[in-house]
């Protein structure tokens, strides 16, 4: 399997950044967290754990103490909670933390390139 060698974690600094990524990215994968929740810290060790075999796929982190309005304007109440935003509109939103494998399962339809993902593991077996 590929490794990505690109930072994939990326902390959103400003509304206005988080408003030009809907608007840019085809595909947008955002962590919603909070700077002291240790769920949240698993839950992005596994996340990036599976975004290792992506090449060039980011992860952004959205903080609650940063944002605060984002998180009601997504009517989230608790954290961690992954959202996938396709052209601007979530077509996908995971809460608490999730296996890799289920993340991997998950994911399978938004991101581009998971199926290398089962290819390499049955070669491998």
């Amino acid at each position: 399997m590929s490794k990505n060698t690109k930072n994939e974690v990326k902390l959103i600094s400003s509304q206005a950044e988080f408003e030009s990524l809907l608007d840019s990215q085809a595909t947008l994968l955002v962590l919603f967290s909070r700077e002291d929740c240790g769920y949240c810290q698993i839950a992005l060790q596994n996340i990036t754990q599976v975004l290792a075999n992506f090449p060039g796929f980011t992860l952004y982190v959205l903080k609650l103490n940063d944002f605060p309005q984002l998180f009601e304007k997504y009517s989230i109440q608790s954290v961690p909670v992954l959202k996938i935003f396709k052209q601007g509109e979530a077509v996908y939103t995971g809460f608490g933390i999730r296996k890799v494998s289920d993340l991997y399962y998950q994911f399978k339809d938004y991101l581009p390139g998971l199926n290398s993902y089962y290819s390499d593991l049955e070669k491998n077996n």
